[in-house]
């Protein structure tokens, strides 16, 4: 077990060094900031697992709560995401990037070209779709509302609206912390005396 939370430590650590060297972090400053708390909390499991007394042990705990706190993070960005993108600007649609899942799942974040402030912006949002949703209501080349976030235009969303899935991952990433810390108040006592 302790060597998924190096796996995931590593993974974060790329992500972070990506982020960092196409200056993500700028225009979308939230969902940096949950790579690089997950990346921190990861490194602490993986460390603990490797210098600490008892360290394996005590990895177990700290994985549930690096995952619990990435599954928070990522169902508080979809309500952040509706409070800060609040102005309506019409967009052009320029297609979708597919992300391959397991199991045969697929998401699709929709491309979109805009101007705001006499700047052009050629973004991917934060939310996706379903395909049935991108062919039935969406044709590359038309104009369709979005909603921009005003300080960081480059960030922005379909839907001013809270989904299913925000809402599960905050609250699975709330149960998972709970249990970790749980875990982890029991086998203090245990470790340590």
């Amino acid at each position: 077990m302790p060597v998924i939370v190096h796996i995931f430590t590593v993974l974060f650590a790329i992500l972070c060094f990506m982020i960092i060297k196409k200056k993500r972090y700028k225009a979308t400053p939230f969902i940096c900031f949950i790579m690089f708390v997950s990346f921190i909390s990861f490194g602490i499991a993986s460390l603990l697992a490797l210098f600490a007394p008892y360290g394996e042990i005590l990895s177990y705990p700290c994985m549930i709560i690096a995952l619990g706190l990435l599954l928070f993070l990522v169902g508080v960005n979809d309500l952040y995401s509706i409070f800060r993108c609040t102005e309506r600007i019409e967009g052009i649609y320029c297609g979708y990037n597919t992300y391959y899942g397991s199991h045969g799942v697929h998401s699709y974040a929709p491309i979109f070209e805009y101007t705001y402030d006499g700047v052009l912006y050629h973004e991917q949002t934060a939310q996706t779709v379903s395909r049935r949703r991108l062919t039935k209501n969406m044709t590359e080349g038309n104009r369709y509302s979005i909603y921009i976030n005003p300080e960081s235009p480059s960030v922005y969303i379909l839907f001013r609206r809270l989904r299913a899935s925000g809402v599960v991952c905050f609250i699975i990433g709330m149960a998972f912390m709970a249990v970790g810390a749980v875990i982890l108040y029991a086998l203090f006592p245990v470790l340590f005396k």
